[in-house]
């Protein structure tokens, strides 16, 4: 893969860049800015494949051999990438522009060479940076013709990005500027524009030292700024034919409401206007009503103009025009699905993935009652082909499942109106849910029942999430009988297939900072806080005094219920490298506590599971844990302990469209108390030990909806085996072992 002969392409046009290289002398300096200086390199090398084989270039090479055959010129411009032949007047014009990104720095005298290295025709370039001395701030000065606007500007300049002593930086700059335009026109203050702020740099002053300038002078003709006061909101839905004829207005206390025959509460649209007459003009209400009337989904157009009025006396005033286009009153969606699962067979212990076909349809009604509320009706249906050793492979679909849901969503935070009115910078949402499933396969028969009532808060970055009440019913019938036998016996299936109840509430929240921007790392984390469950109903038992059944337990409705405590966070980072690589990294980290009404189990869909397409892919879903524990017949492998982590380097091997990864997974789960198997329980003294590891390597397919992913894994480290015996890697020697341990696992869409 890496013979020498690339080069030769070039030979007649001249030498190949092969790599470029930035070295800033300063090790400081070089931490902080060596990664936006790459940015101005105007000529990059041809890209590399897993770091070394330049796949695009030999694509290239080959097609040149016939290049007058479709396949040829295929080869040379769809997969193929042409030679990067060293261009001195790019590397000039790189120079230019690092010297201008360090001035924006305050590096105003750095030094930058480069020295061009390599053979004839393989050549590399070196960019030799020195930062030299940076300017700092020295001495701060403002220049503001308008006393009011003076005295408003010192009240806030606590929160300046112009500081003494700060080193001089354009982007402190310009985001000064972008300051106090907001403060101004949060201010009232319509017509001042950040245009109006200058700055003036005096680097005269000696030894680095720099004065800084704040000018604000008045607006054209020497007219003085004045704040604007709100006037008039008038909000009008336009509507099409198909609405009633009535055109009449509303007059309302706080604005003048024009439907036009669209059946909208004025209520609903005067929680969303965080703008009031009489109100002095505030830029940042004017953007909050905006992103409110946005959240209500209601709209497919959102037209808000502000006029002024009176502007040469001295109380001008403000209009404000809202026009809103509706959207569609029904949604309807059909989506065909390929799906696969982890769902392992209790009976011969199969863990390997099924597959198999489903279809969901999904109906949307908007404004249902006239409040703005979205009622959203969902039915799924799904086919899969469970495996097993024991398993008749006919019928090919043996595992079926039907699923109907409805959720009613508000655009407001019910029975909480004070802090619906006081959360004005997010969207705030309530929602009500309930489902029913019906799943049969070759072990059981299982309905699901479920409600629950969620309040939601969106930020910009973060959504908080808290379920005041959530409700479950699991009602389990043995579809198998020889596990109904064997359950009879087996404390681990009677808490797996006894109807069990579970009463909680759950707070938690998602940080995503993720942007359209490719060239940026971002942190995805999602934690359910706490769920706690059987908490209230226990209350209630331990209040009324109720004695407990002949079992020993509470019941509830007749069957007992569950209290366990569980937390569980998934952390993740993405690190951007260059435009064709990123190095992804997960860790996961949950604990399930039962006590009380059951103290030995959580509920069985609540506890961890580890391994398949989305975890340690080097086993198979379920296949591992708890701990090191592993005897034969075996059949619980949940947990009440999850850790997990997992690094995966991504590189792009055609044009973004095929794309490639390196990775490796380590992780497990383990019991919390003590249940008779050995090794099974969580301890800090041994946990290091008994932790899977597995790597491998991914292809994706990259169809930007869409990223269908094929890994193939093996593992390096088995805490299934006995000790002594763990490291699994020595035995591939033998390429036929190494095939038998290697998992391949497809999925759609990234792992993490």
């Amino acid at each position: 893969m890496q013979a020498c002969n690339l080069p030769k392409l070039a030979r007649k046009e001249g030498p190949l860049l092969y790599k470029t290289q930035i070295k800033v002398e300063e090790k400081k300096e070089a931490r902080i800015f060596a990664g936006n200086l790459d940015d101005y390199v105007k000529q990059r090398p041809n890209k590399r494949l897993f770091g070394t084989s330049r796949f695009g270039l030999r694509m290239y090479k080959l097609g040149s051999r016939f290049p007058e055959s479709w396949l040829g010129r295929s080869l040379q411009t769809k997969a193929g990438e042409a030679p990067v032949i060293l261009d001195s007047s790019l590397i000039e014009a790189s120079i230019k522009g690092m010297h201008n990104y360090l001035r924006t720095e305050g590096y105003y005298y750095s030094d930058i060479t480069y020295e061009v290295k390599g053979r004839l025709h393989k050549q590399k370039v070196i960019y030799n940076i020195k930062t030299n001395k940076p300017y700092h701030i020295y001495k701060i000065e403002q220049h503001i013709a308008d006393r009011t606007i003076d005295s408003l500007y010192g009240t806030m300049k606590e929160f300046s990005d112009i500081r003494l002593g700060n080193r001089l930086s354009l982007e402190n700059i310009l985001k000064e500027k972008n300051r106090v335009n907001e403060q101004f026109r949060n201010s009232g203050y319509f017509t001042f524009s950040k245009d109006y702020v200058k700055v003036d740099l005096d680097t005269n002053m000696g030894d680095f030292h720099a004065m800084v300038g704040i000018n604000i002078a008045n607006q054209p003709n020497f007219l003085r700024y004045k704040i604007y006061t709100i006037k008039s909101i008038n909000f009008e839905i336009e509507t099409d034919d198909s609405f009633p004829k009535s055109r009449d207005s509303l007059n309302l206390n706080r604005f003048i409401y024009k439907p036009n025959g669209f059946p909208l509460n004025p209520e609903i649209i005067g929680r969303s206007l965080l703008i009031e007459p009489h109100k002095t003009f505030n830029q940042e209400s004017s953007n909050a009503t905006f992103k409110r009337l946005n959240d209500l989904q209601l709209f497919k157009v959102i037209n808000m103009t502000a006029n002024p009025v009176n502007e040469k006396s001295d109380t001008p005033g403000i209009n404000y025009t809202i026009r809103v286009q509706p959207k569609n009153k029904y949604d309807f969606t059909f989506e065909p699905q390929a799906i696969t699962s982890d769902q392992s067979n209790l009976i011969t212990g199969s863990t390997g993935r099924n597959y198999g076909l489903a279809s969901q349809v999904t109906l949307a009604n908007k404004n249902i009652f006239h409040n703005a509320e979205i009622l959203q009706l969902t039915y799924r249906i799904s086919i899969e082909a469970q495996r097993g050793a024991n398993i008749p492979r006919n019928p090919i679909f043996n595992s079926f499942e039907s699923n109907l849901s409805a959720s009613l969503i508000f655009p407001k935070l019910l029975l909480l109106p004070k802090l619906d009115r006081k959360w004005t910078n997010s969207t705030n949402r309530s929602l009500l849910t309930a489902s029913t499933i019906w799943e049969k396969n070759v072990d059981w028969i299982r309905n699901v029942y479920g409600m629950s009532f969620i309040w939601q808060r969106n930020l910009q970055y973060i959504n908080h999430y808290f379920v005041p009440v959530e409700l479950s019913y699991i009602k389990t019938d043995f579809s198998s009988a020889q596990l109904e036998e064997q359950s009879k016996n087996d404390p681990y299936l009677q808490s797996v297939f006894s109807n069990n109840l579970v009463t909680s509430f759950k707070y938690g929240f998602v940080f995503n900072n993720q942007s359209n921007i490719r060239k940026k790392n971002y942190t995805y984390i999602k934690w359910d806080v706490l769920e706690l469950a059987g908490t209230f109903i226990n209350l209630a038992y331990n209040v009324f005094n109720i004695a407990p059944s002949d079992s020993g337990y509470n019941t509830f409705l007749g069957v007992q219920y569950f209290q366990y405590a569980k937390t569980f966070a998934d952390i993740r980072y993405n690190k951007y490298l260059d435009e064709n690589n990123r190095l992804a990294s997960r860790f996961a980290i949950g604990i399930a506590l039962p006590y009380g009404n059951s103290s030995s189990y959580v509920p069985f869909d609540k506890r961890f599971f580890t391994g398949g397409a989305n975890s340690i892919r080097a086993f198979l879903p379920r296949s591992i844990g708890p701990g090191s524990y592993d005897d034969v017949g075996n059949l619980d492998r949940s947990g009440d302990v999850r850790l997990e982590a997992n690094l995966e380097f991504r590189f792009n091997i055609l044009n973004h469209f095929i794309e490639g990864a390196i990775f490796g997974d380590a992780g497990n789960i383990w019991r919390i108390k003590e249940d008779g198997r050995k090794d099974a329980v969580f301890n800090f003294n041994t946990f290091y030990q008994q932790l899977a590891v597995g790597t491998g390597v991914g292809l994706r397919l990259n169809l930007d909806f869409l990223i269908l992913r094929l890994d193939a894994s093996f593992p390096i480290f088995d805490p299934r085996k006995p000790i002594g015996s763990r490291y699994v890697f020595k035995d591939y020697t033998d390429l036929g072992l190494l095939w038998g341990y290697t998992i391949f696992n497809f999925g759609v869409g990234y792992p993490f």
